[in-house]
């Protein structure tokens, strides 16, 4: 009754600092795992799935740890990106009739180090035997910051790219004579900050086009918030053989992040001193809603033990895990009839898509634990690979969606139950190149007058036969990244 009094009395302390928790830089879309333990075996964790990273990646393994264990962590990265776009014909700007041949030197990411991305939680059986509950909260891991030069060839992709999100989690499982477990993780993603800057061309004279810089150029910047977005994590183990486990796990909510957002356009060109003024129906507006879909997972995996009169010396854990990132289809920004007022122009700016046609992705993990003396020393190590999100067409610089491959080192040293675990992770992307043949993510040009088809000779420009504008992510990417996370976990 004592311990099952304690442990529900930490749970319940744990509400308001999970409530409060600080909230990390973390990316809008995410990569790698949280949990340094999880961290350390490359992700190859749904079948173990022994700490706090359960209540993400298979809530069914809180049922098997006994007592109570609080777990704090953090997560520092650095992100190298860059990107140099493809030399182009600047049909804006003819010389004699004669397009320019253009260049672009490689731009990279100006804020390339992440250094707080926390976990906090708490895991208690609350003295019943074979349950398990916990409360988490935790930065998911990614890409938080980006910011590229206002001059450089992504202008027209992307300036700057923040978000501020957590995610919350209340779990419960179950398990059998230690032989299989049953749990689930409700909770929700929380963006307190999203924001998301680029350039577009406020030209509206027909068939001009300026793939290179216009003299109409606006900053466009959304900042916006989404305080709730429901998640709901399932997932599963079964023990066939003392030596066998197998796990499965699921996120089965799709969800969007749906950022109430405010639009601030300013023009790039000194030449042009007037503010722009935003309206809806004749009256000041800046509100606009952006709209991020969030895609379904799913994870398998396989772990075997090697025993030793009933102790486990290591193990190896396949997992494999899917996720559905065709539901991507653009970012979309509306802004229900909101048009900006620029040298008597009327521009309607309040409606952006950034096309992604994003696919499916895979993520192959291979990872185990070594234990070196008991109590005492455990490494682990493990490889990864992931498929890639984008196709070459649609290739970006807000996010690296080339394939992905990297591995993992950790650690983990024990004393009077207390548990400090660390682990290296590298993450590489092989250089990706898209061809101005290829290219499909377009230029904003939110007031072309050409329209679909995108063929009428008198609106549309020859030289770009069924689009509305150049396109403009043409070029070479490449992308790695170095984090370093470190938990601290006392277990009674």
């Amino acid at each position: 009754m004592r311990a099952r009094a304690r442990g529900a009395a930490l749970l319940l302390a744990a509400v308001p600092l999970l409530l409060l928790a600080v909230p990390a830089r973390a990316a809008g879309y995410f990569t790698g795992t949280r949990g340094a333990r999880a961290v350390g075996r490359a992700g190859a964790f749904t079948a173990k799935a022994d700490d706090l990273s359960a209540v993400a990646l298979n809530p069914a393994g809180l049922a098997r740890s006994a007592g109570t264990v609080l777990q704090l962590g953090n997560r520092t990265s650095h992100n190298a990106q860059e990107f140099q776009r493809a030399p182009t014909l600047d049909w804006g700007s003819l010389e004699a009739g004669v397009p320019p041949y253009v260049e672009f030197p490689v731009v990279r990411n100006a804020r390339p180090w992440q250094v707080l991305e926390p976990l906090l939680g708490v895991a208690s059986n609350l003295g019943l035997s074979g349950w398990g509950f916990a409360l988490a909260a935790w930065a998911p891991a990614g890409i938080a910051r980006e910011e590229f030069p206002t001059d450089g060839g992504q202008r027209y992709m992307m300036l700057r790219r923040e978000a501020v999100i957590l995610q919350y989690s209340a779990s419960a499982a179950y398990c059998y004579r230690q032989q299989f477990g049953l749990g689930v993780s409700l909770g929700w993603l929380s963006v307190p900050r999203l924001s998301y800057e680029l350039v577009i061309d406020a030209n509206q004279f027909p068939g001009e086009v300026n793939p290179v810089v216009s003299e109409l150029d606006l900053r466009a910047r959304l900042s916006g918030s989404d305080p709730f977005t429901p998640q709901a994590i399932v997932g599963l183990w079964y023990r066939p053989h003392e030596a066998l486990e197998l796990g499965l796990a699921a996120q089965v909510i799709p969800g969007y992040i749906r950022a109430q957002s405010t639009l601030e356009v300013v023009p790039l060109s000194p030449e042009i001193d007037d503010d722009v003024e935003l309206r809806r129906d004749g009256e000041p507006a800046n509100d606009v809603r952006l709209s991020l879909p969030l895609p379904l997972t799913a994870r398998a995996a396989i772990r075997y033990r090697q025993l030793a009169a009933g102790v486990e010396l290591f193990d190896v854990e396949l997992d494999v895990a899917y996720e559905s990132w065709s539901r991507v289809d653009r970012f979309s920004v509306r802004g229900d009839g909101l048009v900006a007022n620029l040298l008597a122009q009327r521009v309607n700016v309040g409606a952006i898509d950034i096309e992604k046609h994003w696919r499916d992705a895979v993520t192959v993990q291979l990872g185990g634990d070594a234990i070196i003396a008991p109590r005492l020393l455990t490494l682990r190590g493990g490889l990864f690979y992931e498929s890639a999100v984008a196709a070459p067409a649609y290739a970006h610089v807000d996010f690296p969606a080339g394939q992905q491959l990297g591995f993992a080192l950790g650690a983990s040293a024990f004393a009077s139950g207390w548990e400090l675990a660390l682990a290296y992770e590298y993450r590489y992307q092989p250089p990706l190149e898209s061809s101005e043949g290829q290219a499909r993510v377009l230029q904003e040009v939110p007031a072309s007058l050409c329209q679909p088809p995108f063929t009428d000779p008198d609106k549309c420009n020859p030289r770009y036969p069924g689009r509305r504008a150049p396109a403009v992510n043409a070029g070479t990417y490449r992308a790695d990244s170095h984090a370093l996370s470190i938990d601290l976990l006392y277990r009674f």
